[in-house]
């Protein structure tokens, strides 16, 4: 019998499978503000949107702070903690890259 999941971790897995990779959910641009809204948005970390506040500190559920649609997410931190100092600095647009 296969196990069942919870929805929340029905969500990570769904948005695993969409962006590819765990980074590219942690900087998915489905936030409503870069892209189109995604109704599972904040849900995207497996957890609860006010969990993962707490986890990872309130930014990682603040649309505004997720990069520019140009930007190479592949420079991006995967830890959520370091996205605050990522966010504040300009990363390299995918413009530049060779």
């Amino acid at each position: 019998m296969a196990k069942v999941k919870t929805p929340i971790k029905a969500i990570r897995q769904y948005c695993i499978d969409c962006s590819e990779t765990a980074k590219m959910v942690a900087w998915c641009p489905c936030n409503g503000v870069n892209s189109t809204w995604c109704p599972l948005w904040p849900f995207r970390f497996g957890l609860r949107p006010e969990t993962a506040a707490r986890k990872y500190g309130r930014h990682v559920i603040t649309p505004e702070m997720m990069p520019d649609a140009d930007v190479n997410l592949e420079n991006l931190p995967a830890n959520p903690a370091l996205w605050k100092s990522a966010a504040q600095k300009s990363p390299a647009p995918l413009s530049s890259q060779a």
